[in-house]
């Protein structure tokens, strides 16, 4: 997966394909919300049976860290070439950006002010029905690999009542170290030590599961920790970003990119934590690092795919790539996630599947809470009644289908937020008050607050409404008492 050459080599090839003005405006291109288009797009449709399910998602991988949209700075060849072979959603985002709630709605279908999961580390609400249920029920066999986060963090086994109906289950609650203390837990409980990176660990346990289900009708989730901080990229990895001046976006501002782990306790003073002594204070190193550890996910992900054409699954399986949530990095002056703007909740969107539509670029408005009846889409189940989202599976198959003026929806504790077409609204929960409206196709790096005058008082309504019929309806969905305990149990959680 590494290029060959010297450092003056690779900036030479990133400077013929963009210049910084091109990067800008390709960075900006991509925040376009247009009915589906598709670019230069092929289709190999035939009737599918039932598909296989590969699921691999990343941790805090923003929407923008790929090549394959318009990034010419960072190398993901894998993820570019899984592009070309599937279909690109370059408007897809966290309907919850922090990553429990978003593993919740993956797995429920749901908001969360349905599920009254909206911070880190509370449990799959009891009773819910999964997608691992959903799947189990249509005969696959569902297993899972990596970083769960539901009911606990830290180095720990996740016993059987907190696996969301997997059946086949190894991995640990969460971690965030990459190169000291990895280690698996199993469904039994018993450990596995790795003294190799986590990324690279979690890949080799992940092919391990796939050969041993290959068979029969599988649904495997491999869930990642990369590129979350502390950003650990391996030596060779690193090597490849140093020296190299990352382009900031335009919104970034001077910041510290450090954060301290709660999983592991960081060391405190931060001055005594090496992962301080690398990048504290140093957004272009943690940039460099970021985008190596995005590099060194690529090329694990390709090890992945490797492994999915050695055991002649391509041609009956979906390969499904994307994040929790994304990372400021600066942006706004913010660093981590959890907040409306772009670079929180925007996240990338691959999909590959059998017989269906390869290069197709689509800037259809995609959310999270659309991958659980995809996925039961894919496996030809009839739709769960419960889950809510759109199962975008006809349009990667070349089917037809007019994902256009649908609005979708994000959420934190304090806020939420609505997008339909280019423009996005920002209100605060307890009022509805609009805080925030940005028009991202004439604005994509959301540097011109809209929300006051009467120039887009009409288009402000509007959102207004969707946004504030959306978050009645979702907020009901729970009992009272129900939505109280969830309060609770969130105030008490604290984040991670």
């Amino acid at each position: 997966m590494k290029q060959s050459g010297g450092m003056g080599e690779k900036r030479a090839v990133m400077n013929r394909w963009f210049d910084r003005r091109d990067f800008l405006k390709a960075l900006a291109g991509a925040t376009l919300a247009m009915p589906q288009i598709a670019r230069g797009a092929q289709t190999d449709r035939k009737p599918t049976p039932p598909l296989n399910i590969l699921f691999v998602f990343a941790d805090q991988m923003h929407g923008f860290a790929m090549g394959c949209m318009g990034n010419p700075e960072i190398r993901t060849p894998n993820l570019d070439q899984l592009a070309k072979e599937g279909t690109l959603f370059r408007n897809t985002y966290s309907c919850a950006p922090v990553c429990t709630p978003f593993r919740a709605t993956l797995f429920t279908g749901r908001y969360g002010s349905q599920t009254g999961i909206l911070s880190n580390g509370l449990p799959l609400p009891k009773g819910e029905p999964t997608l691992a249920d959903r799947l189990n029920g249509g005969g696959y066999r569902t297993s899972y690999v990596g970083k769960w986060h539901f009911g606990g963090t830290g180095n720990k086994w996740v016993p059987p009542e907190l696996r969301g109906g997997f059946t086949d289950f190894i991995g640990y609650q969460c971690y965030n170290d990459y190169v000291t203390d990895v280690r698996f837990f199993d469904e039994e409980g018993k450990e596995t030590r790795c003294s190799k990176h986590r990324t690279d660990a979690t890949t080799d346990i992940a092919i391990q599961r796939l050969e041993h289900i290959a068979k029969g009708r599988f649904a495997l989730f491999v869930s990642y920790q990369n590129p979350h901080y502390p950003v650990q990229p391996s030596p060779e990895y690193e090597a490849m970003y140093e020296g190299v001046k990352i382009t900031r976006r335009p919104n970034c501002q001077e910041i510290d990119p450090y954060i301290a782990t709660a999983s592991p306790p960081a060391p405190k003073p931060k001055e005594t934590d090496p992962v301080y002594k690398k990048y504290g204070g140093n957004l272009d190193k943690y940039l460099q690092l970021y985008y190596a550890m995005v590099t060194q996910l690529d090329a694990n992900i390709g090890r992945l795919l490797q492994a999915v054409d050695r055991l002649g699954l391509r041609d009956n399986t979906v390969v499904i790539f994307t994040s929790d949530h994304g990372d400021m990095q600066g942006s706004h002056g913010l660093k981590n996630k959890s907040v409306f703007w772009e670079e929180s909740s925007r996240i990338p969107l691959i999909v590959r599947v059998a017989g269906g539509v390869r290069g197709l670029q689509s800037d259809a408005l995609i959310s999270s809470v659309d991958f659980f009846p995809a996925c039961v889409g894919y496996a030809n189940l009839p739709p769960e009644p419960k889950v809510e989202g759109v199962n975008f599976a006809p349009l990667t198959r070349g089917e037809p289908q007019d994902l256009s003026n649908r609005p979708i929806f994000s959420e934190s504790g304090g806020w939420a937020m609505a997008r339909r077409d280019a423009f996005k609204l920002a209100v605060e929960k307890n009022t509805m008050k609009p805080t925030h409206l940005f028009d991202l196709k004439a604005d994509p790096y959301e540097m011109k607050n809209l929300v006051e005058g009467p120039a887009h008082a009409e288009t402000r309504a509007k959102l207004l409404a969707t946004v504030t019929d959306w978050y009645q309806r979702v907020s009901k969905d729970r009992p009272a008492k129900e939505r109280k305990t969830a309060r609770s149990r969130r105030d008490k959680s604290g984040k991670k």
